[in-house]
């Protein structure tokens, strides 16, 4: 945390109780009443404010510029041709149980029966943290299927999921691949959000095609996820905060940041899981995968941790290490 964050977070933590506990000693009742007043209001506008900053879509349904991706070093041409690759897939589209258009790329691999369902991180308006994946698991002989999560993307929706809503709509997609064809041998991969979406996915009735998933940085939940962020990234106390953002979240979109939590859902996971980790990354937490390898119900999961990998960076950050497990792991379950 840096000092400027750590005096602000020192601010609220003493300075704050500190006023309150010498206007009552001096009974200064009308100060204290408006030093309430003003940290309460605080909290509902920051509260309101991280809810729009974090769930609400401000994106375009659609770019056809790959030119802003961002910055990702020498990887960014390589990203801007995998993305390239990736949306030259059909066009698949499905509604959503709550009537959103959802859609995704499905990439055929003629004659393979193996499938890839491959789910994005939060804000990936092209899926460009797992397009070199998906391009790997076709190299592979899998089919590869790659859906925009709602708020993101092609796809309709006005906020974004958090792993809580995309589960649904991640057995929506199985559901298609199954009709199309019911000898569909499939796995799950994600990456960050999408790796929480994986983690929420598998606790939910699957149908016997799916045989596997692989998660990569996925958060807890979340409540645990936005928790980091306001303590340690900006020195804000989680509670009460949170607590305004849970009910300001569920009256907007209809969930809470603990509802169907990756944390919980592992509980409920029968196929096997593997969970891959940088452990340099510092925006979903290293320290998060232990406990949910340890609430993960499986009878076969793995966790793999991969040095110097900051976030989203393990699959090419320690590129052998990772492909050799991830290819161990499909061949011993998929």
């Amino acid at each position: 945390m840096s000092k400027v964050r750590l005096i602000q977070r020192m601010a609220i933590i003493i300075v704050v109780p500190a006023l309150l506990v010498l206007f009552i000693v001096f009974g200064w009742w009308i100060a204290l009443c408006v030093e309430i007043g003003v940290v309460l209001l605080l909290i509902v506008v920051i509260a309101f404010g991280m809810v729009d900053m974090t769930l609400k879509r401000k994106a375009s349904i659609w770019k056809d510029d790959v030119s802003d991706l961002g910055e990702f070093g020498k990887l960014n041409d390589h990203v801007k041709e995998a993305v390239t690759w990736l949306e030259t897939g059909d066009l698949w589209e499905q509604t959503a149980e709550d009537g959103l258009k959802l859609y995704g790329r499905f990439l055929k691999n003629e004659g393979s029966h193996t499938y890839a369902i491959c789910c994005h991180g939060y804000k990936n308006q092209r899926m460009q943290d797992i397009s070199n994946q998906a391009k790997r698991f076709y190299g592979m002989g899998h089919n590869v299927f790659a859906g925009h999560a709602r708020g993101h993307g092609k796809s309709e929706g006005n906020y974004i999921g958090m792993a809580c809503k995309e589960r649904r709509d991640i057995v929506g997609w199985i559901r298609k691949i199954v009709a199309m064809d019911p000898e569909a041998r499939i796995f799950l991969y994600g990456v960050s959000m999408g790796g929480a979406t994986v983690m929420t996915t598998s606790g939910e009735k699957l149908p016997p095609n799916v045989k596997c998933a692989i998660e990569d940085c996925g958060y807890q939940s979340a409540w645990d996820e936005f928790c980091f962020h306001l303590r340690w990234v900006f020195g804000l106390p989680a509670v009460p905060i949170l607590n305004v953002c849970q009910v300001i979240a569920r009256a907007r979109y209809g969930f809470g940041f603990k509802e169907h939590s990756a944390i919980r859902q592992v509980k409920n996971t029968r196929i096997p899981l593997l969970f891959i980790h940088g452990d340099r990354d510092t925006f979903v937490p290293y320290r998060m995968m232990k406990p949910l390898y340890e609430a993960c119900g499986a009878e076969h999961k793995k966790a793999v941790s991969i040095e110097g990998a900051e976030h989203a960076e393990a699959y090419w950050v320690g590129e052998e290490a990772y492909w050799r497990e991830v290819g161990a792991w499909l061949d011993a379950y998929l």
